[in-house]
C-alpha cells in the first residue's frame, strides 16, 4: 500500500512538470507548422530556471507524498478524509500550487519568448481564481470550522 502512495504521488509530480514546464511553454514555442525551435535565455537565467523548476519539483512531489500516505487522492478536487497540516502544510496551505506555479515560471526565464508569461500567468489565476476558491469552499464544507482556524493561522502562499 505504502508502494502504491509513493507512485501515485510520483506520477502526480511528473505529470503536474511536464504540463507546467513542457507542454503548456511547448505550445508557444512552436512554430505554425509545429516546428519547435527553442530561443534560449542567457545562462544566469538558465540556472534560475533550473533551480525554479528542482525547488518546484520537490514542491510538489514531497506534499503529494504526504497527501497520499493520509489516503488522500492527488487527482482531483475531493478532500480526504482528514485536514493535512502539519509536515510542509504547517508552513503555507497550498505547497503543490506554490511549487507549480515556481515550475510554471521555469519557462518564463528559460525561453526567449515574448507570450512565455501566459504560463505563470494561467497558474496564478488558476491557483487563486479557479481551482483555490473551489478548492477552499470545499474543504470549508467538509472540515468547517477546523479548516477555518487553519486557514486564519497558515498563510496561503507564502511562509
Amino acid at each position: 500500500m505504502q508502494r502504491v502512495r509513493r507512485s501515485q504521488a510520483f506520477l502526480y509530480t511528473v505529470v503536474t512538470v511536464a504540463l507546467w514546464a513542457m507542454i503548456l511553454p511547448g505550445v508557444l514555442i512552436s512554430d505554425q507548422e509545429g516546428v519547435v525551435g527553442i530561443p534560449w535565455r542567457p545562462l544566469p537565467l538558465l540556472i534560475a530556471a533550473s533551480a525554479a523548476l528542482l525547488a518546484g519539483t520537490a514542491l510538489i512531489h514531497y506534499p503529494a507524498r504526504q497527501l497520499a500516505q493520509q489516503g488522500i487522492g492527488l487527482f482531483g478536487m475531493t478532500p480526504g478524509p482528514v485536514l493535512v497540516t502539519d509536515g510542509w502544510y504547517r508552513r503555507v496551505r497550498n505547497p503543490i500550487d506554490v511549487g507549480t506555479t515556481l515550475i510554471a515560471l521555469s519557462p518564463l526565464a528559460a525561453f526567449d519568448v515574448a507570450l512565455m508569461w501566459v504560463v505563470p500567468g494561467a497558474a496564478l489565476i488558476n491557483f487563486t481564481v479557479g481551482a483555490g476558491l473551489y478548492e477552499d469552499r470545499r474543504l470549508f464544507e467538509e472540515f468547517g470550522e477546523e479548516f477555518t482556524g487553519y486557514r486564519r493561522r497558515v498563510p496561503k502562499w507564502i511562509p
